[in-house]
């Protein structure tokens, strides 16, 4: 074996270490995120300020309109 076989079978290694530790750090941070509140309850709130909303804008027109 030559110098150069040694050193690209040391490179082949370092590579593939460097893609798992990658893909490591990658699935901690993805199970690591939690969001405060659920996609469903965030829809909620987003219906219930865009109801009070549109009521508000509606009884400003009739007031407006009179």
């Amino acid at each position: 074996m030559t110098i150069n076989t040694i050193f690209l079978f040391l490179l082949v290694i370092a590579a593939y270490l460097n893609l798992y530790i990658t893909f490591k750090k990658a699935k901690k941070l993805r199970q690591g995120t939690k969001l405060p509140i659920s996609s469903k309850e965030w829809r909620e709130k987003e219906d219930d300020e865009n109801c009070k909303s549109s009521l508000s804008h509606r009884e400003r027109l009739k007031e407006k309109n009179k």
